[in-house]
């Protein structure tokens, strides 16, 4: 997908980070957008301002993790703009969660906002995508920590796992139709997501959720890329095919480690034949 005239786009976490600059970039390339976030306030603030630019901005607040509510939102979405050729699964939420120590409701947050609210964005939308005769394309939002693991990050690590391998899914399944697909693999990126506690559904939690993640967000401030530089690889990869899209070279020794030693695990097996 190379060109966004006349195109129409549905982005989870439009409110503000990468999804809303996802927003200004495609939508200053002609494509109609509607945002969905969670946070009312937040999502008109950043519609005002890309109305303000010339994009025509439809808003919905949208608890992605919720199945009914999106099941709505997407039939709402279609019937107002017609048509959706461009899906980003960009909601996510990310919390310090030791092993032992993580309550379930906390595991359920996490899991139903970065994997379910994936998959209940895919099963809204593609079936409409696939009937159209036009290019189309998915984008998932994972991470780095989709390839690397991190101690303490437990249902994050999980759900971002699962993202890059439901994408390598949805890949296989599509390679053959007209809709592409992509999955972010960032690291440091500065957006709020150490800040995602916020919108816990357990409000006495939320406060403490953000606390706890005051060394992540110092870390993200003093070593993240801007969140444009990181639409720009999403743009690349949209127009050449790249599927795995990572953004910072000197992570790469942490992947590589990651791929060794799977490969001296599987050598056990190999070894034995």
């Amino acid at each position: 997908m190379k060109t966004f005239d006349n195109t129409c786009g549905f982005i989870t976490g439009g409110a503000s980070g990468i999804g809303l600059a996802m927003a200004r970039e495609l939508g200053s390339r002609g494509m109609s957008l509607m945002l969905a976030d969670i946070e009312a306030d937040a999502l008109e603030q950043a519609a005002s301002e890309l109305r303000h630019a010339g994009i025509e901005a439809n808003t919905v607040v949208l608890d992605v993790g919720d199945p009914s509510a999106y099941e709505q939102v997407a039939r709402h979405t279609l019937e107002r703009l017609g048509k959706i050729n461009f899906l980003f699964n960009n909601a996510g939420v990310g919390a310090l969660s030791p092993a032992g120590q993580t309550p379930i409701a906390d595991w359920q947050w996490v899991v139903n906002v970065n994997l379910l609210g994936v998959a209940y964005g895919v099963e809204n939308f593609l079936p409409s995508m696939l009937a159209l005769d036009e290019p189309c394309f998915i984008m998932n939002t994972a991470s780095l920590a989709g390839h690397v693991a991190n101690p303490g990050f437990g249902p994050y690590n999980a759900t971002k796992f699962a993202v890059v391998g439901y994408s390598e899914s949805l890949r296989l399944e599509l390679e053959s139709s007209h809709v592409g697909v992509a999955v972010l693999c960032p690291a440091w990126v500065k957006t709020r997501i150490a800040q995602s506690g916020r919108n816990h559904p357990d409000n006495a939690k939320a406060e403490a959720s953000v606390d706890g993640m005051n060394a992540i967000a110092r870390l993200i401030e003093a070593e993240g890329i801007a969140v444009e530089q990181l639409i720009d690889r999403a743009l690349e990869a949209m127009a050449d095919g790249t599927f795995n899209v990572f953004t910072h070279a000197d992570f790469w020794p942490l992947v590589e480690d990651r791929l060794t030693r799977v490969r001296g695990d599987y050598q056990r097996v190999l070894k034995s034949q």
